[in-house]
Order: C-alpha cells, then sequence, then structure tokens
C-alpha cells in the first residue's frame, strides 16, 4: 500500500498587513454613499450633517464608505430630517418617480399623503406610549 504524503508550502514571509475583508458592494450602496457625501456638503460638514439626521458615526460612516446596510427606515428617517423625500434622497427627481409609479397605477400624491399620515399616527401614538411611562 503506498502511502501518499500532502506538501504544505510554506510562506517565505509573512506580510504583516491583513486582507480586507471581502464586502458586498452594489450600485444601490454606491448611489447612496455618493449621495450622502453631497448631502453632508450641503448642510455644513459632517457634524452639522450628523446633528441635523441624527445617524451615529459608525451608522454614517458605513453609508459613506459604501458598505453600509441601512434599512429603509433609516433612509427614510434621514430623507424625512433633510426636508425631502426618499426619491430625492437617492437623487432621483420627483418626477421620474411619479412616472414610475403610476406605470403600476399608484398615484404618488396619494401615496405620500397616506404615508404622511400615517407617520404622524405613529409620532403621536409613540408620544403616548412615552408619556404613560414617565413617572408621575
Amino acid at each position: 500500500m503506498l502511502e501518499r504524503t500532502q506538501r504544505v508550502a510554506e510562506p517565505a514571509e509573512m506580510s504583516p498587513v491583513r486582507k480586507p475583508q471581502s464586502l458586498d458592494h452594489s450600485v444601490l450602496n454606491e448611489m447612496l454613499a455618493i449621495r450622502m457625501q453631497q448631502l453632508e456638503i450641503e448642510n455644513g460638514g459632517a457634524e452639522a450633517f450628523l446633528a441635523k439626521t441624527g445617524l451615529a458615526r459608525h451608522t454614517y460612516y458605513t453609508m459613506v464608505r459604501g458598505i453600509g446596510n441601512p434599512t429603509i427606515r433609516t433612509i427614510e428617517r434621514i430623507a424625512t430630517s433633510l426636508n425631502m423625500s426618499v426619491f430625492e434622497l437617492l437623487g432621483f427627481d420627483v418626477a421620474d418617480a411619479r412616472r414610475a409609479l403610476e406605470k403600476s397605477g399608484v398615484n404618488y400624491d396619494e401615496l405620500m399623503s397616506a404615508i404622511t399620515k400615517k407617520n404622524r399616527a405613529d409620532r403621536a401614538l409613540a408620544r403616548q406610549t412615552r408619556s404613560r411611562k414617565l413617572p408621575s
């Protein structure tokens, strides 16, 4: 019976530099990163932008590097804090959004109105819940 031996090549010299982790990049992540950088400049720099949006530094910096994976809710909060729609935040013209929704039979104005009403109701409910939890 023949024995097989495996020969393992040893590296001549170990590099002190860590290899970067492989990350999933997407077109949307890159678009959002570029847009966040633009909005940061328009809003007076990183500190002012963070204060205005309420984003955590870590969240912001991962998004700006195109590696973050923000939730839709996070994107909506950023847009709301900047007084714009999610479409505008992502760099789309509202007219483009209207046309895209109309192709699906959805009226943009009715959708935005319904979302605004729901957000108001959610905030009112959250305020009521917080006030009940506060000590008297």
